[in-house]
């Protein structure tokens, strides 16, 4: 029954963040309702379930994750009216309206939100703090961390520079430093999950992101910046691994 809510809620959710893209004229901000629902839906699952320690900690870090990703998309995005080229491409070839067409699209992303958020419902379940945790807390907040510094580093680079490739600081060792470190961050609410019973589930949450960042977004992004910046971003590819970090290759 409680997934059942949840369901419900995040079709809700995702309906009115859709309303926000025909008010806004601007579909990106369904990545800010990606954040908000992600992190209001794990809410949910903690508060409905047993309140201790591990459940408090878990919170605080999912509303921490979600108003620094959300706020940073917002400001340096939505505000300034960017529309994301992926949302742009995604749409061109579609043979209905655009309107519906999103409005499908938001459903599915917020679908694809109830699988991650499962890490929570079984963080909800746990009854004690281990020692074990750490290791999860750990990776959290290296996970926050490094996104931030990704985010910021590209920010700075665009600020600067104005055109080429972003290959400074995280960027020089993987393409994606901030889809890899989001990826930790919720891999490390899953390690909190496991200790429950049937906990290994949570692995469903750090997989599901996996598939989307290294099968859907990340191609679809790059996509985009080979069309932009051609051969400089070819060669960036050859020298940098897209999702794991590793040295780089000296191209051929």
């Amino acid at each position: 029954m409680i997934f059942l809510a949840m369901l419900v809620f995040i079709f809700l959710h995702m309906s009115m963040f859709w309303l926000f893209y025909r008010l806004l004229k601007n579909p990106s901000v369904v990545d800010v309702g990606w954040a908000s629902v992600l992190a209001t839906t794990s809410f949910l699952y903690l508060v409905m379930g047993n309140q201790n320690m591990v459940s408090f900690v878990a919170g605080l870090l999912v509303v921490i994750w979600a108003v620094r990703l959300g706020g940073y998309l917002w400001f340096s995005r939505i505000s300034k009216g960017h529309v994301d080229k992926r949302y742009t491409k995604l749409s061109e070839d579609w043979k209905i309206s655009k309107d519906v067409g999103f409005y499908l699209n938001f459903q599915l992303q917020g679908l694809l939100t109830f699988f991650i958020s499962l890490s929570f419902y079984f963080i909800s379940q746990r009854e004690t703090f281990l020692l074990y945790d750490v290791a999860g807390l750990m990776m959290i907040l290296l996970g926050l961390m490094g996104e931030t510094l990704a985010d910021y580093q590209l920010q700075r680079f665009k600020k600067c520079e104005h055109q080429g490739v972003c290959d400074r600081g995280l960027w020089r060792y993987t393409r994606h430093p901030n889809y890899f470190f989001d990826w930790l961050t919720w891999l490390g609410f899953s390690l909190l999950a496991m200790p429950a019973s049937w906990g290994i589930l949570a692995v469903i949450s750090p997989l599901t992101l996996y598939v989307i960042m290294v099968y859907v977004t990340g191609p679809m992004t790059e996509m985009g910046s080979l069309q932009s910046r051609g051969e400089a971003y070819a060669e960036y590819q050859c020298q940098t691994p897209m999702f794991f970090p590793g040295l780089r290759r000296n191209s051929k």
